[in-house]
């Protein structure tokens, strides 16, 4: 487990796949604390070597497993000098293991939480900055008004959008927003 792109263990990971050190056999799971714009680059990167990442509900500390017998983790996280802790007794390993894998549980496939929209939800968009009203979309897309403004709220929430407007905003600036006439006139 590791978050985001830091300077301790995560880094490292992320240099291990980036320099084909990482063996294709080795599972490698991420926590990330934040769909932060200046990390999806390097996200995208790691999902293309087989890295799984999901987006983390609360505080993520960074830490290191392998194998089930060895845990890093850094002696001050908040420190950017890069001290670590290494641990393989098995207690202490287990109680990492599990506490990574209640939160690995309940968080957020990377694409789900941060990645573009899909299909979909690009028309639900399109709908939503040409103005129309939830019910007048969801005719249009062959859904209940009600799907409309979940998928509508499912969106600000994905990109921390507080009002519709902003959703907008951010979709645009995101360039989720494609210049298409299908829902013009």
């Amino acid at each position: 487990m590791a978050d985001g792109g830091p300077p301790h263990v995560g880094a490292h990971v992320v240099d291990a796949v980036r320099s084909g050190t990482c063996p294709p056999r080795v599972q490698v799971r991420m926590l990330w604390s934040s769909c932060d714009e200046r990390e999806r680059s390097i996200i995208r990167e790691l999902m293309r070597h087989r890295v799984r990442v999901k987006i983390a509900i609360d505080t993520v500390y960074e830490s290191l497993l392998i194998d089930r017998t060895l845990a890093v983790v850094p002696v001050d996280p908040g420190a950017t000098a890069g001290v670590v802790l290494a641990a393989t007794t098995p207690a202490l390993v287990g109680a990492l293991l599990e506490a990574f894998t209640e939160r690995w549980t309940a968080a957020t496939e990377w694409t789900m939480a941060c990645g573009p929209p899909d299909e979909f939800e690009s028309s639900v968009l399109l709908a939503l900055v040409a103005g129309m009203t939830d019910e007048a979309a969801a005719g249009r897309l062959g859904v209940s008004a009600r799907t409309v403004r979940r998928y509508v709220s499912m969106l600000m929430d994905r990109i921390g959008a507080r009002s519709r407007f902003e959703l907008g905003y951010r979709a645009a600036e995101l360039g989720w927003l494609e210049p298409r006439d299908r829902f013009a006139g």
